[in-house]
């Protein structure tokens, strides 16, 4: 599945520009910097927004046994019945490259602190992936050239790629609200048989 996101974010840009230039009174050196600059741009909104929940929020907020982040039984049924059993691993997981914690198996399911740190680290991933759904539209005005009539950009290549951008990031915040009951679960099942 990362090849796809690779494909999406790499050729995202040149189908753009490619629709711009056929659609819009645009010359193609112009469309495919304009497309891949504003995709430049949508991803280091995406690395602020990051640094920002990883180093200024506080740790406290991030703590998977807060009610704010609790999942209900209803909406849990409702990823079932989108079928994220079957594409969740394919969502890349970057934790490990990043951050050095990888979220793609449960290393550790017997320690509670393991357990713990990974409930933490599906709540910063959450509130990454929100934040930047929103925040990626900033590209908008952000990756506006005075060369292209506003409206143009808006059609071609800001509002695009911020929807591309906000897709990017709503599926890995679906995998987060999925596995976060299971693994909520194993915790207090951990803490119980120590305290047993």
């Amino acid at each position: 599945m990362f090849r796809y996101y690779l494909a999406v974010i790499l050729g995202g840009p040149a189908v753009l520009a490619a629709i711009a230039i056929l659609f819009g009174d645009i010359s193609p050196a112009f469309a495919f910097f304009a497309a891949y600059v504003t995709m430049l741009i949508a991803f280091l909104i995406d690395a602020v927004v990051a640094l920002i929940v990883r180093y200024l929020l506080p740790k406290r907020w991030l703590d998977g046994r807060l009610r704010f982040w609790r999942v209900r039984k209803g909406e849990r049924r409702i990823y079932v019945r989108l079928g994220i059993r079957r594409w969740k691993d394919k969502i890349p997981e970057t934790g490990g490259l990043l951050v050095g914690f990888s979220k793609k198996h449960v290393a550790e399911p017997k320690s509670p602190e393991y357990l713990l740190k990974f409930l933490s680290e599906t709540c910063y991933a959450e509130c990454m992936h929100a934040l930047s759904v929103i925040a990626g539209f900033a590209v908008i005005p952000l990756s506006f050239s005075a060369l292209l009539p506003f409206f143009e950009h808006l059609v071609f290549f800001g509002l695009p790629v911020a929807v591309i951008n906000a897709i990017l990031h709503v599926l890995p915040i679906l995998v987060q609200r999925y596995v976060r009951p299971f693994l909520l679960h194993a915790y207090e099942h951990c803490c119980a048989e120590k305290s047993a």
